[in-house]
């Protein structure tokens, strides 16, 4: 009788283990979106999000065994700050394997709110357990459009139209995993208005990479050929792609996820490509890396025979559509060497790094004042130091570099925890106007370390149940004028945030920020003072989740910017419904209404989208998006995602981009579809 109960329970409880994983995915998925939504208050033009969205997929579909993991995988989760990661691994440490997700609140610093983040990224398997090694592959085939048509493919006068290739934007995508020793990838793109399989990409797609990576678990950690990332110090010198700035996450300003890794990502001309090595000895590790590659570069003049001799920017849009941008394409070589040695001892880490850049061609940049102390040659190089020191209640970081043109940078920080309920931190950082970072990318207010200086703190509290305050403060100046400014600018930044959770099923968050600022005025005067200007944002948002089916989001926000007299304002609403009717399928629809007085009053907001692929657009003047995006499990290898959206101006008079991208119409219409084929 008793065997027969048992029997008929063990249905029901896999059923139930079942369900709870499937809604840890789902919830999973929230997760990525908030971390990705934490970065959109610092977005500009040139931030790549797709590095850190695939570190958090590719965890959730092998989600890490939390009883051997490393500090450096679960640094790639993004929502742990130093602290709950040394908590972990010392709790590891002193009790042996752990057992259950719920044992994890025994941990210090491990809440409730981060137990229902973390479920669908670990498993609890005994840590000499050996997995199964096995090739995994993952084929991605993805087609975009804008519906409307450009007028870059409008054919002119004489038959002859701006944009050379086809209106559709095309991504395909492979990647293979033996283990965890053996990885290769091959990524292809097109973006929309460049030729494919003719004219200048009679090879096929305008843009190709690919790598093979292998790795060890004796000296030799990693080798990597192909494209690449390379991630050092507090990257003031080499810090391939996107890193950590201000977010909403006020205390966790340390760059983490440091060594080397592969380049997946469709952004051209922001990688490395070539080979590199690492290598482990005692307590010892050395990276060391090679790169050649052509980059896109505004050409400015050739000699007798069509070749560039002198160029006056490097090109990062990656468009390839028009004859002048053709001309751009692949104009400049770029050849990096560099190395990181770096010693470890308990909770102690140093750093000596240094990398070494060559041009064929000359950079020469356009004789204005703000470009004074920019770099202007064919060769630089970079040397620095970092440091990092672990203790239970702080942590102390920081980096110090030197370019060829003898400016200099300095990064220090303190992230603290004086109790489980306070978390602390502070950053300083200067970097001179003359300071030539190579590859680097460090907290700064600005895209890029040089020409600031400022001091930043943060602050994180439980002050009681379901609570969390969350508050930084940021002053900077520049050392030299900038491209929109006359004079050295001036700047301070203030983020309050409350979140709320009173259950799993609801949580809800408030948050307001100001910053001031100065800007060069436009005005006909024959001495030209900068302004003030003060952009202030205030935003509510709800997540509501009644069932395991539906899921409600709600957002409003505010937004208005000041400078002199003139004075603009913005509002913004939209509701999300995301429906799991089952496993199989899933939906999130969004309508979004905003209406703002002009450009500098507008909004960004995060949009979920297609594996692969972030977007987090502004919103300005008065109108409408709207979107859906669906996925369908059509069989257990093959995954299909389809994304539909509009943009709609109430105004007819206002018509969508300009140039060749103009649409001449008050509507933008996208349609996006994503294949997954996991063999």
């Amino acid at each position: 009788m008793k065997n027969g109960l048992l029997y008929l329970l063990l249905p029901i409880l896999f059923i139930g283990l079942n369900v709870s994983a499937q809604n840890s995915r789902k919830s999973s998925q929230s997760v990525i979106e908030q971390i990705a939504e934490s970065f959109a208050d610092d977005f500009d033009e040139d931030i790549d999000l797709s590095s850190i969205l695939e570190d958090l997929e590719r965890i959730l579909e092998s989600p890490l065994n939390i009883n051997n993991t490393t500090r450096s995988e679960l640094e790639k989760l993004h929502f742990f700050n130093t602290f709950q990661i040394e908590e972990i691994l010392n709790y590891r440490k002193k009790v042996g394997q752990i057992y259950s997700i719920y044992e994890l609140q025994a941990i210090n610093g491990i809440n409730s709110d981060l137990i229902e983040k973390l479920k669908a990224f670990v498993v609890f398997l005994a840590p000499d357990i050996e997995m199964k090694s096995y090739l995994k592959q993952d084929l991605y085939l993805r087609y975009a459009q804008v519906l409307e048509t450009a007028d870059g493919y409008i054919p002119n006068d004489d038959g002859e139209e701006a944009y050379a290739g086809i209106p559709a934007s095309i991504l395909l995508k492979y990647r293979a995993q033996k283990g965890e020793k053996y990885h290769f990838g091959i990524t292809a793109e097109n973006d929309p208005g460049e030729e494919f399989f003719q004219g200048n990409n009679e090879e096929g797609f305008d843009f190709y990479s690919a790598y093979f990576g292998y790795h060890g678990k004796k000296i030799l950690k990693k080798v990597y050929i192909g494209d690449y990332q390379v991630k050092t110090g507090q990257g003031l010198i080499q810090w391939s792609n996107y890193s950590k700035r201000k977010s909403t996450d006020a205390t966790n300003v340390r760059l983490s996820g440091q060594g080397l890794k592969a380049s997946t990502s469709s952004v051209e001309n922001q990688y490395l490509r070539g080979i590199a090595t690492n290598f482990e000895l005692g307590n010892f590790e050395l990276i060391s890396y090679y790169s050649n590659a052509n980059v896109d570069a505004n050409v400015v003049d050739f000699n007798e025979n069509g070749k560039p001799i002198q160029v006056s920017s490097i090109q990062i849009s990656g468009y390839h559509r028009t004859e002048g941008e053709i001309i751009d394409e692949n104009s400049l070589n770029v050849q990096k060497a560099g190395a990181n040695l770096k010693y470890r001892i308990n909770r102690i880490a140093i750093g000596v790094n240094g990398v070494y850049e060559k041009y064929n061609v000359p950079l020469n940049l356009s004789d204005y004042a703000y470009n004074r102390y920019k770099y202007n040659g064919d060769n630089n190089f970079n040397i620095s130091t970092d440091f990092l020191w672990i203790t239970n209640k702080a942590n102390f970081f920081g980096e110090a570099a030197y370019s060829k043109s003898g400016g200099k940078a300095l990064l220090a920080g303190i992230e603290a925890q004086p109790a489980n309920e306070i978390s602390l931190s502070f950053l300083y950082r200067d970097y001179a106007a003359n300071f030539h970072s190579i590859n680097g990318s460090s907290f700064a207010e600005a895209s890029k370390n040089n020409n600031e200086r400022g001091f930043y703190s943060g602050i994180s509290v439980f002050p009681i149940s379901h609570i969390k305050l969350s508050a930084y403060y940021d002053i900077y100046e520049t050392h030299w004028l900038k491209f929109a400014s006359n004079r050295p600018v001036r700047g301070n930044d203030f983020v309050l945030q409350t979140d709320y959770t009173p259950s799993r099923k609801l949580n809800m968050y408030f948050r307001y920020k100001t910053e001031l600022s100065s800007k060069k005025t436009s005005l006909p005067e024959q001495i030209k003072n900068d302004l003030e200007q003060r952009t202030s944002r205030a935003r509510f948002h709800l997540n509501w989740k009644p069932n395991d089916i539906l899921s409600i989001k709600f957002r409003g926000e505010w937004s208005a910017y000041q400078i002199s007299d003139s004075i603009e304002n913005g509002l913004l609403f939209f509701t999300d419904l995301v429906l799991t009717p089952f496993d199989k399928l899933s939906a999130t629809a969004r309508l979004n209404w905003f209406n703002t007085d002009g450009y500098n009053s507008r909004i960004y907001t995060y949009e979920n989208d297609v594996p692969q692929y972030f977007y987090i657009p502004a919103f300005y003047y008065k109108g409408l998006r709207y979107y859906l995006n669906i996925k369908y499990k059509i069989t257990e290898s093959l995954t299909a995602y389809l994304k539909t959206s509009q943009l709609l101006f109430l105004d007819d008079s206002i018509t969508i981009e300009t140039g060749n991208s103009a649409l001449n119409q008050n509507k933008k219409t996208d349609f996006k579809i994503l294949l997954k084929y996991r063999f």
